[in-house]
């Protein structure tokens, strides 16, 4: 828990209104997107290959969804090596992030849930 109270203190919410502001948040949207649009094609592609069930294919990629240790480690220590000679830059990586892991972390727990109800893996509650 202190890990992720201290990472958090490390975003910079200020650097979405600067002057790079539309280019980190485009950024940060294009992360997101990516990062799901992969972590769906990936799994449903390894699914498909492996001979998986239909609900396994359809479903895994959105088990997926939430993120947060690793990459709050390596946005903050690629943060610190950017900091003496690109300090935007790394502020920016740790912006994109930090943002980002707030969102999966936020829907991501939703949304697996509700890929495990719609594949059968779990009973929707009463």
């Amino acid at each position: 828990m202190m890990f992720f109270l201290l990472s958090g203190a490390h975003l910079n919410l200020t650097i979405f209104a600067g002057d790079n502001g539309l280019v980190v948040i485009t950024v940060a949207a294009l992360y997101l997107f990516f990062r799901f649009a992969g972590k769906w094609s990936g799994a449903f592609l390894g699914a498909k290959i492996t001979g998986a069930e239909p609900t396994v294919k359809k479903f895994l990629g959105f088990c997926l969804v939430p993120q947060a240790g690793v990459a709050i480690g390596l946005a903050t220590t690629a943060g610190n090596i950017l900091a003496a000679s690109k300090p935007e830059l790394g502020s920016m990586i740790v912006a994109v992030i930090l943002s980002s892991t707030l969102v999966y972390e936020l829907f991501g727990p939703i949304i697996t849930k509700t890929a495990l109800q719609k594949a059968g893996e779990i009973a929707p509650r009463a």
